[in-house]
Protein backbone atom coordinates (compact mmCIF):
# COMPACT_ATOMS: atom_id res chain seq x y z
CA UNK A 1 0.00 0.00 0.00
CA UNK A 2 1.36 3.61 -0.98
CA UNK A 3 1.84 5.88 2.18
CA UNK A 4 -0.77 8.80 2.29
CA UNK A 5 1.12 12.16 1.06
CA UNK A 6 0.62 14.77 3.71
CA UNK A 7 -0.78 16.92 0.97
CA UNK A 8 -3.24 14.33 0.81
CA UNK A 9 -4.41 14.48 4.07
CA UNK A 10 -4.13 17.92 4.58
CA UNK A 11 -6.72 18.14 1.84
CA UNK A 12 -9.54 15.51 3.53
CA UNK A 13 -8.96 17.56 6.58
CA UNK A 14 -12.22 20.16 7.39
CA UNK A 15 -11.16 23.84 5.44
CA UNK A 16 -10.43 26.21 8.13
CA UNK A 17 -11.98 29.39 7.60
CA UNK A 18 -11.04 32.62 8.87
CA UNK A 19 -13.26 35.31 9.37
CA UNK A 20 -12.58 38.85 10.23
CA UNK A 21 -15.28 41.10 10.90
CA UNK A 22 -15.28 45.18 11.14
CA UNK A 23 -15.31 45.55 14.98
CA UNK A 24 -18.75 46.84 15.19
CA UNK A 25 -21.52 45.38 16.65
CA UNK A 26 -23.64 45.50 13.11
CA UNK A 27 -20.68 43.93 11.63
CA UNK A 28 -19.69 41.33 14.26
CA UNK A 29 -23.07 39.91 15.23
CA UNK A 30 -24.02 38.62 11.33
CA UNK A 31 -20.19 37.51 10.88
CA UNK A 32 -20.11 35.21 14.44
CA UNK A 33 -23.50 33.70 12.97
CA UNK A 34 -21.74 32.28 10.15
CA UNK A 35 -19.15 30.90 12.05
CA UNK A 36 -21.53 29.26 13.71
CA UNK A 37 -23.13 28.31 10.61
CA UNK A 38 -20.08 26.77 9.18
CA UNK A 39 -18.92 25.40 12.33
CA UNK A 40 -22.19 23.25 12.61
CA UNK A 41 -21.55 21.85 8.85
CA UNK A 42 -17.64 20.98 9.78
CA UNK A 43 -15.97 23.46 9.20
CA UNK A 44 -13.18 24.84 11.15
CA UNK A 45 -13.77 28.28 12.35
CA UNK A 46 -10.93 31.16 13.51
CA UNK A 47 -13.11 34.37 14.69
CA UNK A 48 -10.60 37.26 14.40
CA UNK A 49 -11.43 40.25 16.91
CA UNK A 50 -9.82 42.20 20.00
CA UNK A 51 -9.77 42.14 23.87
CA UNK A 52 -12.34 44.33 24.36
CA UNK A 53 -14.96 42.94 21.32
CA UNK A 54 -14.49 39.73 22.47
CA UNK A 55 -16.15 39.85 25.32
CA UNK A 56 -19.21 41.98 23.26
CA UNK A 57 -19.68 39.04 21.43
CA UNK A 58 -22.69 37.68 22.66
CA UNK A 59 -21.64 34.54 23.00
CA UNK A 60 -23.49 31.46 24.35
CA UNK A 61 -22.72 28.57 26.13
CA UNK A 62 -23.01 26.22 23.19
CA UNK A 63 -20.58 28.14 21.27
CA UNK A 64 -17.81 25.93 23.03
CA UNK A 65 -19.05 22.67 21.64
CA UNK A 66 -18.47 23.99 18.19
CA UNK A 67 -14.85 24.51 16.43
CA UNK A 68 -14.59 27.94 16.57
CA UNK A 69 -11.57 29.30 17.81
CA UNK A 70 -11.78 33.16 19.37
CA UNK A 71 -8.47 34.98 18.34
CA UNK A 72 -8.31 38.14 20.09
CA UNK A 73 -5.48 40.33 18.65
CA UNK A 74 -3.73 43.46 20.60
CA UNK A 75 -5.53 46.46 19.55
CA UNK A 76 -2.79 49.41 18.32
CA UNK A 77 -5.13 52.33 19.56
CA UNK A 78 -2.25 54.06 20.39
CA UNK A 79 -0.08 53.98 17.48
CA UNK A 80 -3.04 54.58 15.07
CA UNK A 81 -3.55 57.92 17.40
CA UNK A 82 -6.34 57.01 18.82
CA UNK A 83 -7.85 56.90 22.26
CA UNK A 84 -6.90 54.24 24.42
CA UNK A 85 -10.39 51.24 24.18
CA UNK A 86 -11.11 52.57 20.76
CA UNK A 87 -11.34 49.37 19.20
CA UNK A 88 -14.72 49.54 17.69
CA UNK A 89 -16.77 52.10 14.87
CA UNK A 90 -19.29 53.08 17.81
CA UNK A 91 -16.47 53.74 20.86
CA UNK A 92 -15.25 56.08 18.28
CA UNK A 93 -15.67 60.12 19.98
CA UNK A 94 -16.46 61.42 16.57
CA UNK A 95 -16.18 61.01 12.64
CA UNK A 96 -12.47 63.06 12.44
CA UNK A 97 -11.03 59.60 13.86
CA UNK A 98 -12.15 57.38 11.48
CA UNK A 99 -9.07 57.34 9.17
CA UNK A 100 -7.39 56.59 12.65
CA UNK A 101 -9.60 53.77 13.12
CA UNK A 102 -9.06 52.36 9.92
CA UNK A 103 -5.70 52.58 9.75
CA UNK A 104 -5.46 50.51 12.91
CA UNK A 105 -7.40 47.79 11.37
CA UNK A 106 -4.61 47.67 8.85
CA UNK A 107 -1.74 47.25 11.58
CA UNK A 108 -3.61 43.98 12.34
CA UNK A 109 -2.19 42.37 9.32
CA UNK A 110 1.08 41.50 10.43
CA UNK A 111 0.27 39.95 13.88
CA UNK A 112 -2.54 38.15 11.97
CA UNK A 113 -0.52 36.04 9.61
CA UNK A 114 2.04 35.16 12.00
CA UNK A 115 -0.68 34.01 14.06
CA UNK A 116 -2.38 31.79 11.27
CA UNK A 117 1.13 31.04 9.73
CA UNK A 118 3.20 30.27 13.09
CA UNK A 119 1.59 30.03 16.21
CA UNK A 120 -0.96 27.49 14.27
CA UNK A 121 2.14 25.30 12.98
CA UNK A 122 3.16 25.30 16.29
CA UNK A 123 -0.16 24.41 18.06
CA UNK A 124 -1.11 21.89 15.23
CA UNK A 125 -4.04 24.01 13.55
CA UNK A 126 -5.00 22.67 10.53
CA UNK A 127 -3.69 25.82 7.64
CA UNK A 128 -6.01 28.06 6.94
CA UNK A 129 -8.04 27.47 3.76
CA UNK A 130 -9.79 30.95 3.06
CA UNK A 131 -10.13 34.63 4.69
CA UNK A 132 -13.45 35.49 5.11
CA UNK A 133 -13.17 39.52 5.72
CA UNK A 134 -15.66 42.27 6.30
CA UNK A 135 -15.68 44.57 2.44
CA UNK A 136 -14.42 47.67 4.85
CA UNK A 137 -11.07 45.74 5.62
CA UNK A 138 -9.35 45.68 2.21
CA UNK A 139 -5.72 45.19 4.37
CA UNK A 140 -6.88 41.40 4.42
CA UNK A 141 -6.25 40.76 0.71
CA UNK A 142 -2.69 41.26 1.45
CA UNK A 143 -3.53 38.83 4.25
CA UNK A 144 -4.65 36.35 2.03
CA UNK A 145 -2.06 37.05 -0.62
CA UNK A 146 0.63 36.01 2.16
CA UNK A 147 -1.02 32.73 3.26
CA UNK A 148 -1.74 31.57 -0.25
CA UNK A 149 -5.28 31.13 0.15
CA UNK A 150 -8.44 32.81 -1.53
CA UNK A 151 -10.32 35.43 0.02
CA UNK A 152 -14.25 36.00 0.02
CA UNK A 153 -15.44 39.89 0.91
CA UNK A 154 -18.39 39.64 2.79
CA UNK A 155 -20.55 42.59 2.62
CA UNK A 156 -22.67 43.40 5.41
CA UNK A 157 -25.53 45.05 2.99
CA UNK A 158 -27.79 42.89 0.64
CA UNK A 159 -27.61 42.81 -3.40
CA UNK A 160 -29.65 45.61 -3.98
CA UNK A 161 -27.79 48.54 -2.49
CA UNK A 162 -23.57 46.72 -2.41
CA UNK A 163 -24.61 46.76 -6.32
CA UNK A 164 -25.98 50.15 -6.31
CA UNK A 165 -23.29 51.89 -4.29
CA UNK A 166 -21.16 50.04 -7.05
CA UNK A 167 -22.33 51.57 -9.83
CA UNK A 168 -22.59 54.82 -8.02
CA UNK A 169 -18.27 54.40 -7.58
CA UNK A 170 -17.73 53.19 -11.11
CA UNK A 171 -19.80 55.89 -12.86
CA UNK A 172 -18.76 58.42 -10.44
CA UNK A 173 -22.12 59.93 -10.64
CA UNK A 174 -21.26 62.91 -8.21
CA UNK A 175 -18.45 64.37 -10.09
CA UNK A 176 -18.71 67.75 -11.28
CA UNK A 177 -22.26 68.19 -8.77
CA UNK A 178 -22.03 71.00 -6.90
CA UNK A 179 -25.60 70.83 -5.11
CA UNK A 180 -25.43 68.03 -2.44
CA UNK A 181 -29.23 67.69 -2.38
CA UNK A 182 -29.86 67.54 -6.24
CA UNK A 183 -30.79 63.42 -7.12
CA UNK A 184 -28.57 61.68 -9.71
CA UNK A 185 -29.59 58.60 -11.53
CA UNK A 186 -27.57 54.96 -10.80
CA UNK A 187 -26.62 53.85 -14.27
CA UNK A 188 -26.42 50.54 -15.33
CA UNK A 189 -28.61 49.24 -12.13
CA UNK A 190 -31.92 47.01 -12.93
CA UNK A 191 -34.43 49.72 -11.80
CA UNK A 192 -34.97 53.45 -11.96
CA UNK A 193 -33.10 54.98 -8.58
CA UNK A 194 -32.07 58.86 -7.60
CA UNK A 195 -29.57 59.64 -5.05
CA UNK A 196 -28.54 62.56 -3.96
CA UNK A 197 -24.60 62.81 -2.63
CA UNK A 198 -25.95 64.04 0.77
CA UNK A 199 -28.57 60.81 1.31
CA UNK A 200 -25.44 58.67 -0.02
CA UNK A 201 -22.38 57.16 1.99
CA UNK A 202 -20.52 59.38 -0.17
CA UNK A 203 -21.74 62.44 1.44
CA UNK A 204 -22.16 61.17 5.30
CA UNK A 205 -19.18 59.21 5.22
CA UNK A 206 -16.75 62.32 4.81
CA UNK A 207 -13.18 62.90 5.76
CA UNK A 208 -9.16 62.95 5.15
CA UNK A 209 -8.72 59.88 3.48
CA UNK A 210 -12.21 58.20 3.27
CA UNK A 211 -12.27 58.63 -0.70
CA UNK A 212 -9.18 56.94 -1.12
CA UNK A 213 -10.15 54.19 1.33
CA UNK A 214 -13.37 53.72 -0.43
CA UNK A 215 -11.10 53.43 -3.68
CA UNK A 216 -9.36 51.22 -1.59
CA UNK A 217 -11.87 48.40 -0.71
CA UNK A 218 -13.85 48.77 -4.34
CA UNK A 219 -9.84 47.75 -5.86
CA UNK A 220 -9.82 44.42 -2.97
CA UNK A 221 -13.27 43.87 -3.26
CA UNK A 222 -12.66 43.40 -7.66
CA UNK A 223 -9.41 41.14 -6.50
CA UNK A 224 -11.85 39.37 -3.65
CA UNK A 225 -12.87 35.28 -4.90
CA UNK A 226 -16.40 35.97 -4.84
CA UNK A 227 -19.01 37.32 -2.55
CA UNK A 228 -20.88 36.32 0.70
CA UNK A 229 -24.45 38.53 1.83
CA UNK A 230 -26.59 38.05 4.30
CA UNK A 231 -29.85 37.95 2.40
CA UNK A 232 -31.53 35.06 0.71
CA UNK A 233 -32.33 34.51 -3.25
CA UNK A 234 -35.95 35.08 -3.02
CA UNK A 235 -35.80 38.37 -1.24
CA UNK A 236 -34.30 40.32 -3.90
CA UNK A 237 -33.28 37.90 -7.07
CA UNK A 238 -33.36 40.32 -9.91
CA UNK A 239 -30.58 42.32 -7.69
CA UNK A 240 -28.44 39.25 -6.87
CA UNK A 241 -28.42 38.03 -10.25
CA UNK A 242 -27.63 41.46 -12.04
CA UNK A 243 -24.63 42.05 -9.49
CA UNK A 244 -23.19 38.85 -10.30
CA UNK A 245 -23.43 39.45 -13.90
CA UNK A 246 -21.33 42.55 -13.43
CA UNK A 247 -18.60 41.37 -11.07
CA UNK A 248 -17.86 38.38 -12.88
CA UNK A 249 -18.15 36.65 -9.78
CA UNK A 250 -20.32 34.40 -7.50
CA UNK A 251 -22.63 35.78 -4.90
CA UNK A 252 -23.22 33.63 -2.04
CA UNK A 253 -26.99 34.58 -0.45
CA UNK A 254 -26.43 32.49 2.60
CA UNK A 255 -28.61 34.62 5.47
CA UNK A 256 -30.71 35.57 7.20
CA UNK A 257 -27.82 34.51 9.21
CA UNK A 258 -29.16 34.88 12.59
CA UNK A 259 -31.98 32.21 11.51
CA UNK A 260 -28.98 30.16 10.12
CA UNK A 261 -27.37 30.06 13.97
CA UNK A 262 -30.15 29.75 15.47
CA UNK A 263 -29.34 31.05 18.66
CA UNK A 264 -31.32 32.40 21.41
CA UNK A 265 -31.01 36.23 22.75
CA UNK A 266 -29.15 36.96 25.97
CA UNK A 267 -31.38 36.70 28.96
CA UNK A 268 -30.92 40.04 30.59
CA UNK A 269 -32.90 41.96 32.80
CA UNK A 270 -34.20 43.99 29.51
CA UNK A 271 -35.35 41.31 28.18
CA UNK A 272 -37.66 39.44 30.84
CA UNK A 273 -38.95 43.43 30.80
CA UNK A 274 -40.10 43.47 27.19
CA UNK A 275 -41.05 40.37 27.08
CA UNK A 276 -43.58 40.14 30.25
CA UNK A 277 -44.77 43.71 28.28
CA UNK A 278 -45.29 42.20 25.57
CA UNK A 279 -47.40 39.06 26.94
CA UNK A 280 -49.77 41.73 28.21
CA UNK A 281 -50.61 42.71 24.44
CA UNK A 282 -52.78 41.67 21.80
CA UNK A 283 -51.40 40.09 18.84
CA UNK A 284 -49.83 41.89 16.23
CA UNK A 285 -50.82 45.63 18.14
CA UNK A 286 -47.53 47.14 19.48
CA UNK A 287 -44.92 49.37 16.97
CA UNK A 288 -41.71 48.78 18.21
CA UNK A 289 -39.40 51.97 17.33
CA UNK A 290 -35.63 51.48 17.61
CA UNK A 291 -32.07 52.88 15.30
CA UNK A 292 -29.70 50.90 15.74
CA UNK A 293 -26.37 50.70 17.78
CA UNK A 294 -24.87 54.03 16.14
CA UNK A 295 -27.52 56.25 15.72
CA UNK A 296 -28.26 59.13 18.78
CA UNK A 297 -31.13 61.50 18.72
CA UNK A 298 -31.46 64.71 20.23
CA UNK A 299 -33.39 65.90 22.68
CA UNK A 300 -35.72 67.98 20.11
CA UNK A 301 -36.40 65.25 18.02
CA UNK A 302 -37.22 62.52 20.82
CA UNK A 303 -39.77 65.04 21.89
CA UNK A 304 -41.13 64.25 18.75
CA UNK A 305 -40.61 60.97 18.41
CA UNK A 306 -42.63 60.57 21.71
CA UNK A 307 -45.66 62.89 21.18
CA UNK A 308 -46.27 61.02 17.79
CA UNK A 309 -46.20 57.44 19.68
CA UNK A 310 -48.22 59.23 21.93
CA UNK A 311 -50.85 60.20 19.15
CA UNK A 312 -50.51 56.82 17.49
CA UNK A 313 -52.93 55.58 20.11
CA UNK A 314 -50.96 52.22 19.67
CA UNK A 315 -48.69 50.12 22.63
CA UNK A 316 -45.23 50.24 21.65
CA UNK A 317 -41.85 49.81 22.56
CA UNK A 318 -39.14 52.71 22.07
CA UNK A 319 -35.46 51.80 22.43
CA UNK A 320 -34.59 55.24 22.99
CA UNK A 321 -31.03 56.27 22.43
CA UNK A 322 -30.46 60.28 23.31
CA UNK A 323 -27.19 62.44 22.13
CA UNK A 324 -25.33 63.79 24.85
CA UNK A 325 -27.27 64.29 28.28
CA UNK A 326 -29.77 61.13 28.82
CA UNK A 327 -30.45 62.95 32.30
CA UNK A 328 -31.98 65.81 30.16
CA UNK A 329 -34.57 63.05 28.15
CA UNK A 330 -35.37 61.49 31.47
CA UNK A 331 -36.06 64.74 33.46
CA UNK A 332 -38.21 65.32 29.88
CA UNK A 333 -40.14 62.09 30.08
CA UNK A 334 -41.19 62.96 33.97
CA UNK A 335 -41.87 66.74 33.67
CA UNK A 336 -43.78 67.06 30.78
CA UNK A 337 -45.95 63.74 32.16
CA UNK A 338 -45.39 62.06 28.93
CA UNK A 339 -44.86 58.46 31.03
CA UNK A 340 -47.86 58.92 33.47
CA UNK A 341 -50.41 59.85 30.17
CA UNK A 342 -49.38 56.54 28.17
CA UNK A 343 -49.20 54.41 31.07
CA UNK A 344 -49.08 50.93 30.27
CA UNK A 345 -49.52 51.58 26.67
CA UNK A 346 -45.82 52.35 26.21
CA UNK A 347 -42.62 51.07 27.56
CA UNK A 348 -39.60 53.12 26.69
CA UNK A 349 -36.34 51.63 27.20
CA UNK A 350 -32.91 53.27 27.67
CA UNK A 351 -30.25 51.81 25.28
CA UNK A 352 -30.02 47.84 24.30
CA UNK A 353 -33.36 45.98 23.62
CA UNK A 354 -33.79 42.59 22.69
CA UNK A 355 -34.71 43.34 19.27
CA UNK A 356 -34.78 39.99 17.54
CA UNK A 357 -37.36 38.60 20.59
CA UNK A 358 -39.35 41.92 20.06
CA UNK A 359 -39.77 41.69 16.26
CA UNK A 360 -40.46 37.82 16.87
CA UNK A 361 -43.39 38.48 19.12
CA UNK A 362 -46.63 37.26 18.44
CA UNK A 363 -47.87 41.16 19.61
CA UNK A 364 -45.31 42.80 17.39
CA UNK A 365 -46.87 44.30 14.50
CA UNK A 366 -44.40 46.89 13.00
CA UNK A 367 -41.16 48.33 13.13
CA UNK A 368 -39.81 51.77 13.10
CA UNK A 369 -36.35 51.58 12.25
CA UNK A 370 -33.10 53.29 11.05
CA UNK A 371 -32.73 50.78 7.86
CA UNK A 372 -29.67 49.41 8.80
CA UNK A 373 -29.58 46.32 7.23
CA UNK A 374 -29.55 43.98 9.82
CA UNK A 375 -32.30 45.30 11.27
CA UNK A 376 -33.96 44.96 7.76
CA UNK A 377 -33.74 41.52 7.29
CA UNK A 378 -34.30 40.77 10.55
CA UNK A 379 -38.06 42.28 10.53
CA UNK A 380 -38.50 41.07 7.13
CA UNK A 381 -38.08 37.53 8.37
CA UNK A 382 -40.25 38.03 11.09
CA UNK A 383 -42.66 39.13 8.67
CA UNK A 384 -43.45 42.75 9.91
CA UNK A 385 -44.27 45.86 7.68
CA UNK A 386 -41.69 49.02 8.70
CA UNK A 387 -41.57 52.48 8.80
CA UNK A 388 -38.33 53.92 7.40
CA UNK A 389 -36.44 56.55 9.16
CA UNK A 390 -32.88 56.24 7.92
CA UNK A 391 -30.00 57.98 9.22
CA UNK A 392 -26.52 57.78 6.91
CA UNK A 393 -24.53 55.27 5.35
CA UNK A 394 -26.66 53.19 2.88
CA UNK A 395 -29.82 53.33 4.87
CA UNK A 396 -31.08 55.24 2.47
CA UNK A 397 -30.56 52.44 -0.47
CA UNK A 398 -32.22 49.96 1.83
CA UNK A 399 -35.24 52.50 2.36
CA UNK A 400 -36.16 51.97 -1.45
CA UNK A 401 -35.75 48.24 -1.34
CA UNK A 402 -38.06 48.51 1.36
CA UNK A 403 -40.60 51.33 0.57
CA UNK A 404 -40.74 50.94 -3.62
CA UNK A 405 -39.24 47.29 -4.50
CA UNK A 406 -40.46 44.99 -1.39
CA UNK A 407 -43.44 47.43 -0.93
CA UNK A 408 -43.35 46.40 2.81
CA UNK A 409 -42.66 49.34 4.06
CA UNK A 410 -43.86 53.54 4.20
CA UNK A 411 -41.48 56.37 4.93
CA UNK A 412 -41.17 58.74 7.58
CA UNK A 413 -40.08 61.64 5.26
CA UNK A 414 -36.76 62.42 6.28
CA UNK A 415 -35.59 64.25 3.77
CA UNK A 416 -31.83 64.83 4.92
CA UNK A 417 -29.42 62.49 6.21
CA UNK A 418 -27.68 62.82 9.18
CA UNK A 419 -23.62 62.63 9.58
CA UNK A 420 -22.52 60.00 11.98
CA UNK A 421 -20.64 60.89 14.89
CA UNK A 422 -22.06 64.62 14.21
CA UNK A 423 -24.41 65.99 16.88
CA UNK A 424 -27.13 68.41 15.74
CA UNK A 425 -30.34 69.41 17.29
CA UNK A 426 -32.17 69.27 13.83
CA UNK A 427 -35.55 67.52 14.02
CA UNK A 428 -36.06 65.38 10.72
CA UNK A 429 -39.37 64.30 10.95
CA UNK A 430 -42.13 65.48 13.07
CA UNK A 431 -44.81 64.15 15.50
CA UNK A 432 -47.61 63.96 12.92
CA UNK A 433 -45.21 62.44 10.40
CA UNK A 434 -44.62 59.85 13.16
CA UNK A 435 -48.67 59.30 13.83
CA UNK A 436 -49.22 59.12 9.94
CA UNK A 437 -46.82 57.10 9.25
CA UNK A 438 -47.59 54.15 11.87
CA UNK A 439 -51.17 54.33 11.07
CA UNK A 440 -49.62 53.90 7.30
CA UNK A 441 -48.42 50.41 8.49
CA UNK A 442 -50.97 49.25 10.92
CA UNK A 443 -54.02 50.06 9.41
CA UNK A 444 -53.59 52.25 6.22
CA UNK A 445 -56.98 50.45 4.70
CA UNK A 446 -56.54 47.99 1.57
CA UNK A 447 -52.73 49.41 0.94
CA UNK A 448 -51.77 48.95 4.59
CA UNK A 449 -53.13 45.26 4.67
CA UNK A 450 -51.46 44.64 1.08
CA UNK A 451 -47.97 45.79 2.80
CA UNK A 452 -48.72 43.72 5.73
CA UNK A 453 -49.78 40.12 3.73
CA UNK A 454 -46.55 41.06 1.54
CA UNK A 455 -44.16 41.35 4.55
CA UNK A 456 -46.13 38.45 6.24
CA UNK A 457 -45.46 36.31 2.72
CA UNK A 458 -41.44 37.54 2.78
CA UNK A 459 -41.00 36.24 6.44
CA UNK A 460 -42.41 32.78 4.97
CA UNK A 461 -39.61 32.72 2.23
CA UNK A 462 -36.74 33.93 4.70
CA UNK A 463 -37.78 30.73 7.04
CA UNK A 464 -37.63 28.45 4.19
CA UNK A 465 -34.32 29.69 2.61
CA UNK A 466 -32.63 28.77 5.96
CA UNK A 467 -33.97 24.97 6.33
CA UNK A 468 -32.71 21.82 4.88
CA UNK A 469 -32.51 22.23 1.09
CA UNK A 470 -33.35 25.90 1.35
CA UNK A 471 -31.46 28.57 -0.91
CA UNK A 472 -29.54 29.58 1.77
CA UNK A 473 -28.80 26.61 3.16
CA UNK A 474 -27.57 25.31 -0.26
CA UNK A 475 -25.45 28.29 -1.00
CA UNK A 476 -23.69 27.40 2.38
CA UNK A 477 -23.08 23.27 1.49
CA UNK A 478 -21.91 25.31 -1.85
CA UNK A 479 -19.31 27.68 0.29
CA UNK A 480 -17.88 24.99 1.92
CA UNK A 481 -17.27 22.76 -0.83
CA UNK A 482 -16.01 25.96 -2.75
CA UNK A 483 -13.57 26.28 -0.31
CA UNK A 484 -12.52 22.95 -0.39
CA UNK A 485 -12.01 22.51 -4.18
CA UNK A 486 -9.98 25.59 -3.87
CA UNK A 487 -7.29 24.44 -1.89
CA UNK A 488 -5.91 22.09 -4.62
CA UNK A 489 -5.81 25.14 -6.68
CA UNK A 490 -4.08 27.80 -4.36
Amino acid sequence: MSPVSSSAVAHSAPPHFVLVPMMAAGHAGPMLDMARALARRGALVTFVTTPLNLHRLGRVPGDDALPIRFLPLRFPCAEAGLPDGCESLDALPGLHLLNNFNAACAMLRAPLVASLREDDAAAGVPLASCVVADACHPWTGGVARELGVPRLAFDGFCAFSSFCMRQMNLHKIFDGVNDDTRPVRVPGFPVDVEISRARSPAGNFTGPGMKEFGEEIMAESARADGLVINSFEELEPVFVNAYEAAIGKKIWTIGPLFLMSATPSPATADAAQCTSWLESKAPRSVVFLSFGSLARTPLPQLVEIARGLEASGRPFIWAAKPAGDLAAFERWLADDGFESRVGERGLVVMGWAPQRAILSHPATGAFVTHCGWNSVVECVAAGLPMVTWPHFGEQFLNEKLVVDVLRVGVSVGVKDAARWGVETEAVVATREDVERAVAAVMDGGEDGAAKRERAAELGRKAREAVARGGSSDRNMELLVEHVKQKRSIF
